[in-house]
Formats: C-alpha cells, structure tokens, sequence
C-alpha cells in the first residue's frame, strides 16, 4: 500500500512539474498599426476543465472575460507583461508572458528552395522560405524580377538576383537572394543547309565556264538564256546534323546534358520569274524585276535532348509557302556577277510530337523580310536576311 501511495506521489508529483511549463504561453511579438489597433493572442489552450485560469486585469486586454486559458490584448508600449495566475491541483500559481511591439518590419531572410532554373522560367514566392521579424509577413512579400534569364553563353551559370520587398504600414524592408540559372537553348554548332539539285547545277555551270573560259569577249555576248522567263524549280534541302552541348535544369537538379539533331528535310517547288527590262546595259548588263513563289514541307528534325529525367525525344512536320518580288542586277550575265535584292513574305506552322507525349501544333507564324543574295561565278552565294515584322495567328 505504501508502494502505491509513493508511486503515486510521485505520479501527482510529476504532473505539477510539467504543469509547470508556460501556461502563460511564449512571449510574442507584434508589429505597431497605424492606429495602434495590433492585437495579439496570448495563453495557451487549457485541456482541463478543474483547473482556473485568471489574468490579471490590465487596460490593455481585449478579451471580456479574465478566466481563460488565451485571450486577446492591445499591446501599446514597446513591451507589455501580462500575468496569468492558475489555481489546479498543484495549488496557486503564477507565469508570465511579454509582448513587444516593434515600429519597424524587417526580412530577416531569403533561402532559396530550388536549386536551378533554366533561362525563362517563371521564379514564384513559393519557391523561397522566406523569414520575417515579427513572424508572419512572409506571404505580403514582392519580388522582381519574375522571370529569370541566362546572359552569358554556353556552359556558365548566370547567377540571377532576385530582390524581395516588405512593405506594410509605411514599413518597408528589402533582402536580395541569387539563384542559378542555365541556358540549354544555347547551341556550340550550327547547321548548314545542303541543296542537292542546286549542287548538281552548279558543277554543270562550273564545266560550262570552263568550256566557255576562252575567252572574255566571247563569253560576254554568248550568255543567253533561251528560255521563258518564269520556270518550276524542283528543290531538296537538307541540315547538317547537329550536336549541342547543354546545360540545364531538371526536377530540380543540375545537369551537363546535350542535344542531337538529326537533319531535317525540305522538299519545296518554287516559281521564279525574271522579266527582262528596258534597263540594259548592252554587253555589260542590265536590271531584271524578279517575281517567285514557292510553296514546300519539312520532315524533321528529330531531335534528341538528355538532360536527366527530363530527357525526350521529338518529331517536327511542318508546311511552308512564300512570296517574294524584287530586282536583280547583273554584269554581263547574272550566272557570272549578280545581285538581288528582294521583298519576301513568308509563313508557315508545324507539328511536333514528343514520343510519350501529345502532339503540339504550333500557330500560324507569318513574316516580312528583306533578302539581298550576290552570286558570281554560277557556283559562289552570299545571302543575308533581315526581318521586317512578325505575327502570330491562332495562337
């Protein structure tokens, strides 16, 4: 019996020593209100029903009722203390809590959640934790910019600062954080593209030039076209296939993927029409207005990226037509010295299907575009494109 009486002394015991921990509840912190309306919840929740709860009266409680366990203040000093006294089985006893009132709102800090991004991606404020002094501002906090971009090239990680701003009550703090971020579109090769008929074309005008390499004057007045001025061209072109080495960012991890593209094909026909014109030079050469229209397909290219789990593979078909107008100017012949400069308008749209995935169709893109090109010799060419404008339609 003795035994049990001890034991449970010790039980009774025991329990007072634990309710012994802060029925008052932990000190708090508060940020100041314009108009000094911040309150506060203080206490901790009661679970039994024999024990007595009662605060001491202050001007600062809200709450009506003193007898229990949280109840609600209006801090307004830099610091309050509150004393909650507690009658139960242990007898009376008494805790403590403090409240501070701050004047000013500061980030404490900013740590990133993820650890890569690649150039574009969207940057979110669940992407960072994100601590505050007093606590539980951390969802009022702005960021700039939102979308984060590589600047640097191929292989280096472009660190990004993102800047975080609290602003609430004429409180405002700032903390910046960087994040990684990657570039995979960045390529390390570039693709040449190959017009086999034009290839045969051009050794049959070499041999012709050879041929006719007798001489200047002769040649000069045995050029000759012979033909109508507007023909079908029948053309196929084909890419160099291509390797890209990448850097990128997948489910969250860092990779030094790369990307294969196997050659794509273009099979088009196009009409070009040269008028001849009043605008002759005898001999020398003259001006042509050049008219053509071209309307093709393109298979490819199939393109195979590694980077980690979030690597794939994908399909391109696409359709294409363009019209262009322009002049041409030549010396002697323009399959010996030429020089065009044309007015392009083109569009086309395409679908490509990731395997394991859906089919993706791409908008209708349409563009406008200056084309220059010189040509000499049948078998030298020289182009450059600039854009004049673009738009997108169905998209």
């Amino acid at each position: 019996m003795k035994t049990i009486k001890s034991l449970l002394l010790t039980f009774m015991l025991l329990l007072c020593l634990t309710a012994q921990a802060q029925w008052a509840g932990e000190d708090k912190v508060v940020l100041r209100e314009l108009d000094n309306s911040q309150t506060v919840s203080i206490g901790v929740q009661g679970s039994s029903t024999e024990i007595c709860y009662e605060w001491t009266s202050h001007p600062t409680i809200v709450s009506t009722d003193l007898h229990q366990a949280v109840i609600v203040v209006n801090p307004q000093a830099p610091e309050e203390t509150y004393i909650c006294t507690r009658t139960s089985s242990c007898g009376v006893e008494q805790d403590m809590v403090k409240v501070k009132v701050l004047d000013s709102i500061s980030i404490v800090s900013v740590t990133p959640l993820k650890n890569c991004y690649n150039s574009g991606d969207q940057v979110e404020l669940s992407h960072f934790e994100i601590e505050t002094y007093p606590p539980g501002y951390g969802t009022l906090v702005q960021f700039s910019p939102d979308h984060v971009y590589n600047n640097w090239g191929l292989y280096d990680a472009d660190e990004e600062t993102i800047t975080f701003e609290l602003s609430y009550n004429n409180h405002t703090s700032r903390k910046t954080a960087t994040v990684n971020v990657y570039n995979e579109n960045q390529t390390i090769t570039y693709g040449e593209s190959y017009d086999f008929v034009k290839f045969v074309h051009q050794i049959e005008a070499i041999n012709n030039m050879v041929k006719k390499a007798k001489g200047i004057t002769d040649k000069l007045n045995s050029f000759a076209k012979g033909i109508s001025p507007c023909s079908p061209d029948f053309h196929l072109v084909a890419t160099r296939p291509q390797a890209t080495v990448i850097r990128t960012c997948c489910n969250d991890e860092q990779y030094l993927g790369f990307k294969l593209d196997l050659p794509y094909y273009d099979v088009f026909m196009a009409i070009d029409c040269y008028i001849p014109t009043t605008l002759k030079i005898p001999v020398v050469g003259g001006v042509d207005i050049h008219v053509g229209a071209a309307v093709g397909a393109r298979l490819g290219p199939l393109s195979a990226i590694y980077k980690g789990k979030c690597s794939n593979i994908s399909i391109t078909v696409g359709a294409y037509a363009n019209v262009s107008g322009g002049v041409r100017v030549s010396v002697a012949d323009p399959d010996f010295l030429s020089g065009e400069l044309n007015l392009v308008g083109e569009g086309g749209t395409n679908v490509t299907w990731v395997l394991g995935e859906a089919i993706d169709w791409h908008p209708v893109d349409v563009s406008l575009k200056i084309v220059g090109k010189v040509m000499a010799l049948s078998f030298f060419t020289k182009q450059i494109e600039f854009q004049i404008c673009s738009h997108t339609f169905f998209n």
